[in-house]
C-alpha cells in the first residue's frame, strides 16, 4: 500500500513538472479537432465494409459514455456525417480526414513522451504512421466490439435451442448482465491498447494497465459528476451563451485529457521504480561476484 502511495506521488509531481494541466488543455484541443474526422473514417470504414448499421450502433456506444449534455451537442453534428459521409474510403477527404484524427493520436503521445523522458521519442514520420495505424486499428476494433455485443444474445439463443440442457434461461439471463459491463471492459481494453501503441518502444515491459484504470476511472467519474454539477449549477448558459454546449464538451475533454496523462505519469512512475529495483539488484549481484 505504501509502495502505491509513492508512485502516486510521483505521479503527481511528474504531471506537475511536465505541465500536465497545458498538455491536457491542448490534447483537449485536438481531441475535439479530431473527433469528427474520427466519426467520418469510421462511418466510410462501416459503408466500405457493408456495415454501415454496425458503425452507426458504434457511433451510439461511444455517445452512451459521454454525459447528456457533451451528447446533445455532438449529436447534430454527427448526424450530419452519418448523412453525408459516403463508402467511398480511398478518397482524398478520407484521407485527410484520417491524417486530421492523428493528431489526436499525437497529442497523446506527446504526454507519454514527456513522462518517460524525451531522449526515448522515435523519429516523427514514424510516430506520424504509427499514429495512423492506431487510428485505422481503433475503427476496427469498434465495428468488432459493437458487432459482438448485438449478435451475443442471438448466437446465445440460437446455441440454447441446440442444447437446451446444456445452457438454460440463467446464462442467458447472465448475458444479460454483463451486458452492463460490455462498455466499460471495451473502454479499458481501449486505453490499454492506446497506452501500448503509444508508449515509447524504447521502453521495456512498461506498464499500462495501471494508467487505464485511473483514466477510466477519471472518465466515468466525469461523465456522471458533470451531469449532476450542471444539473445544480447550470450557470454556463448565462455565462457563455449560444456557446454553452461547446464549452460543456471542452471542459469534459480536458478533464478526461488530465485522467490520460496523469495516467501516463503513473506508467512511468511504475516502470521507473521498477527498473530502479532491477538496476540494484543487478548491482549487488555484481559486488557480490
Amino acid at each position: 500500500m505504501i509502495e502505491h502511495i509513492h508512485r502516486i506521488k510521483e505521479a503527481l509531481m511528474g504531471f506537475v513538472h511536465n505541465d500536465g494541466p497545458v498538455s491536457a488543455g491542448n490534447m483537449a484541443f485536438l481531441t475535439m479537432l479530431s473527433l469528427f474526422p474520427f466519426l467520418i473514417f469510421l462511418v466510410a470504414l462501416s459503408g466500405f465494409l457493408g456495415q454501415t448499421e454496425k458503425g452507426l450502433e458504434a457511433i451510439n456506444l461511444m455517445m452512451e459514455n459521454f454525459p447528456p449534455e457533451v451528447s446533445s451537442v455532438l449529436s447534430g453534428p454527427i448526424a450530419g456525417i452519418v448523412k453525408n459521409t459516403r463508402s467511398e474510403i480511398l478518397t482524398f477527404s478520407i484521407l485527410i480526414a484520417l491524417w486530421t484524427a492523428g493528431s489526436g493520436v499525437e497529442a497523446a503521445r506527446i504526454s507519454l513522451i514527456k513522462a518517460f523522458g524525451r531522449h526515448h521519442a522515435r523519429a516523427i514520420w514514424i510516430r506520424r504512421l504509427e499514429s495512423l495505424a492506431v487510428v485505422i486499428i481503433a475503427a476496427s476494433l469498434i465495428m468488432v466490439a459493437v458487432t459482438i455485443q448485438v449478435i451475443g444474445p442471438p448466437a446465445i439463443k440460437a446455441f440454447a435451442s441446440l442444447f437446451p440442457d446444456i445452457l438454460n434461461n440463467g446464462i442467458i439471463q447472465l448475458w444479460v448482465w454483463l451486458q452492463y459491463f460490455i462498455s466499460p471492459a471495451v473502454l479499458l481494453m481501449g486505453l490499454y491498447g492506446v497506452y501500448l501503441a503509444l508508449t515509447p518502444r524504447k521502453i521495456k515491459k512498461a506498464y499500462k494497465m495501471p494508467g487505464a484504470i485511473i483514466t477510466l476511472f477519471i472518465l466515468i467519474l466525469t461523465s456522471a459528476g458533470l451531469s449532476t454539477y450542471l444539473k445544480y449549477a447550470n450557470t454556463y448558459d448565462i455565462t457563455y451563451g449560444s456557446l454553452a454546449g461547446v464549452v460543456i464538451t471542452q471542459l469534459f475533454c480536458f478533464i478526461v485529457a488530465i485522467g490520460f496523462i496523469f495516467g501516463a505519469e503513473l506508467n512511468a512512475a511504475y516502470t521507473n521504480a521498477r527498473n530502479k529495483n532491477n538496476q540494484l539488484q543487478e548491482n549487488k549481484s555484481t559486488s557480490d561476484d
